[in-house]
């Protein structure tokens, strides 16, 4: 059994690097992955928990790119986050959902990348066999998990309970998509990594300028540095365009990914159990 996580530590910079790549579920006692014959590649929040609280840094970064998981798994991880003494900065690389966007509120810095999302969503289970009373006891519970992950958002959102509530909800209850301009006006996130440029097409022209002024300036052997900046105006304008459409072409993808990844944890869970079944 792998992890689903990551972790590397820089001594000299006092710094963390925490990446969360993978479903967040905890698969480590249950032997349900020798019995189906999957390889989940989970463990437990216990191992990433113990390893984030054995951090001695001053600032963790943590890198996420994850369709979800079990609620419980995490608030375990948002609140030893939360609770660190290290300044926290949470990244969606690509994907924050169901419960990993529950990590991204651990973040006093929250950031998106400008091709990424989150998606929210409440708790829910495959419903199993049972009278109306049960049932109804199982649906309580789920609205308890519901509210819980609820206040991990409320702590950051400036928006009202209700209207997080309706977005929980979500259209046809499948909760709700959100693409980095609206978390930040939201409150889910509190930059776009591109937004410093307003885009990540300008971003990437300026780093162009940037290049050839340093490398102007580090040519210069005298004290007084003179910048001579050899700009050819229409290969800039037409490698700004270039980027732009680059940039589009991005969230594009998201959008015809989030129709592709539909598909929860719990289905593919069951889809398994399914074919294990057949096979006996």
């Amino acid at each position: 059994m792998k992890k689903y996580y990551s972790l590397e530590t820089n001594s000299q910079t006092r710094t963390a690097d925490l990446y969360i790549f993978g479903d967040i579920v905890d698969a480590t006692n249950t032997g349900l992955d020798e019995w189906l014959g999957v390889d989940f590649g989970e463990m437990s929040s216990l191992s990433i928990v113990k390893d984030i609280q054995a951090l001695d840094v001053d600032t963790i970064n943590v890198h996420i790119n994850s369709m979800g998981g079990y609620t419980n798994e995490g608030l375990a991880i948002y609140n030893v986050l939360k609770n660190h003494n290290a300044k926290v900065n949470t990244v969606v690389d690509g994907f924050a959902c169901s419960a990993a966007s529950i990590v991204f509120m651990a973040g006093d810095n929250r950031i998106m990348n400008a091709a990424s999302a989150l998606m929210i969503h409440n708790a829910w289970i495959q419903p199993e066999a049972g009278n109306s009373a049960q049932l109804r006891q199982q649906a309580d519970e789920l609205d308890k998990i519901s509210r819980a992950a609820g206040n991990a958002y409320m702590e950051r959102v400036n928006i009202s309970r209700e209207k997080l509530d309706a977005m929980l909800d979500g259209e046809n209850h499948e909760g709700t998509w959100i693409l980095p301009e609206d978390a930040v006006k939201m409150g889910f996130a509190t930059a776009i990594s591109s937004s410093a440029e307003n885009n990540v097409a300008r971003q990437s022209a300026m780093r162009q300028v940037l290049q050839k002024v340093t490398a102007k300036s580090q040519a210069k052997k005298s004290n007084e540095v003179t910048v001579v900046l050899n700009l050819d105006t229409k290969d800039f304008c037409a490698k700004l365009e270039k980027a732009k459409m680059a940039a589009k072409q991005a969230v594009d993808e998201i959008n015809k990914t989030i129709q592709e990844n539909q598909k929860t944890n719990a289905e593919r869970l069951m889809s398994a159990f399914r074919k294990k079944m057949e096979v006996k």
